[in-house]
């Protein structure tokens, strides 16, 4: 009964591969434990974890989760609070379901009163996040400057600015109508 539901979740996994792959990756996962498929965040580990805003990722990586050993995929899993925004960022090694292609600049953003949770799988083991704007003011100020169109001293004035969290709490728009609204801001989740 165990080795037929790894079969089953091997089969669900692959959809599309060949029938070599996913004979291989059914033989690979027979070999596990059944408790590696139990998925628990991890909060000893550095990178498993990230909070900023009300906000929080956890990364279901191979690191951090063994039953997703060779298989080419990974996920995270998030709670973004009520009107926040996740950064502006960039997975170099990875596409993932809610956008088209590895590279693609976007983010996530939260409109809503209460709690939003969601997870997000990428076709790549390790897919990185580079934020834009971390990526951006990592360059010489002078080079940021010419790109931007504005002097170094704005530069400057920009790297004071810029969060150094990868979650940005508190869009004006949103922050105004739920604090107006009948369910102000409620970090309950949905």
């Amino acid at each position: 009964m165990a080795q037929s539901k790894v079969v089953l979740l091997a089969s669900l996994l692959l959809v599309g591969t060949s029938a070599q792959e996913t004979l291989s990756t059914v033989e690979t996962l027979a070999t596990q434990a059944a408790t590696n498929f139990v998925y628990v965040p991890s909060t000893t580990v550095t990178g498993a974890i990230s909070t900023g805003a009300g906000s929080s990722t956890s990364l279901r990586t191979s690191t951090y989760w063994s039953a997703l050993n060779g298989m080419g995929i990974s996920q995270s899993a998030f709670t973004l609070a009520p009107c926040a925004l996740r950064s502006p960022h960039i997975h170099q090694r990875a596409s993932g379901i809610l956008y088209a292609s590895d590279g693609l600049i976007h983010y996530q953003y939260n409109p809503r009163c209460t709690n939003a949770t969601y997870t997000i799988s990428y076709g790549s083991e390790l897919p990185g996040t580079q934020v834009v704007t971390e990526g951006l003011l990592a360059l010489p100020a002078d080079a940021v400057a010419a790109a931007l169109g504005i002097n170094a001293s704005s530069v400057a004035l920009l790297n004071l600015q810029v969060p150094t969290n990868r979650f940005v709490g508190g869009v004006a728009e949103c922050v105004a109508r739920c604090s107006n609204s009948s369910n102000p801001l409620s970090t309950a989740g949905k």
